[in-house]
């Protein structure tokens, strides 16, 4: 959904935004990686995606759907000044997610969907890096809600969703914190050497020691 930008001095920038969606938007490529909506506005996300809760100008994926903002998929891009190219940004931001295994609905087009049983590649460090603060927000908060000391394995694990038994031995599966499953799009390798260069695993070994 796009919203045109006033002209007052110049042309109004439009930012880039996703939202992620429930489980009932449709079938996902893995159970772990949700459907998400990725759209341009003039406005700040945040009123953007009030807007579309309240039915205003909004797609019908994003106001039956709708969950909450993804500001670590989108906030390593620069506001966009044109209409056209933030409709090629929010384009371009949509094939990219459809890549590590998303399905990115935008203007449209359901980018991912017609590749259920494709392959993708996940973010490695290189592409992680930009939204480093958002990884980081991530992996301290399961280190500090965690129900006992983790590893930088199993930091990883979580980041990425990962079910097992094992998992209610550091969290509430039932109501995990926001950072479990966030970086399911993202290389195991790359997230536990973050962890570690974090200090995550020093309680854990300590604690054998």
């Amino acid at each position: 959904m796009r919203e045109p930008g006033g002209e007052s001095s110049g042309v109004m920038a439009n930012r880039v935004y996703v939202i992620e969606l429930a489980a009932a938007a449709g079938r996902r490529r893995d159970p772990r990686i949700p459907w998400v909506y990725v759209g341009s506005s003039a406005r700040l996300p945040e009123d953007r995606l009030a807007q579309h809760r309240r039915g205003y100008k909004s797609a019908g994926l994003v106001k039956r759907h709708g969950l909450d903002l993804r500001p670590d998929l989108y906030e390593d891009l620069e506001p966009i000044r044109g209409k056209r190219a933030a409709v090629e940004a929010e384009q371009g931001r949509a094939r990219e997610l459809a890549g590590c295994g998303f399905v990115a609905h935008c203007d449209g087009t359901s980018y991912g969907r017609d590749e259920l049983g494709g392959e993708w590649h996940e973010w490695g460090r290189e592409r992680l890096e930009p939204i480093l603060g958002h990884l980081d927000a991530a992996i301290a908060e399961l280190r500090d809600g965690s129900f006992r000391p983790l590893d930088a394995e199993r930091c990883a694990d979580l980041l990425r969703g990962a079910h097992g038994f094992w998992v209610s031995d550091y969290l509430d599966q039932d109501d995990p914190p926001p950072g479990y499953g966030l970086f399911a799009h993202a290389e195991r390798g790359a997230l536990v050497a973050r962890a570690r260069e974090l200090g995550v695993g020093d309680q854990a070994a300590a604690a054998h020691s």
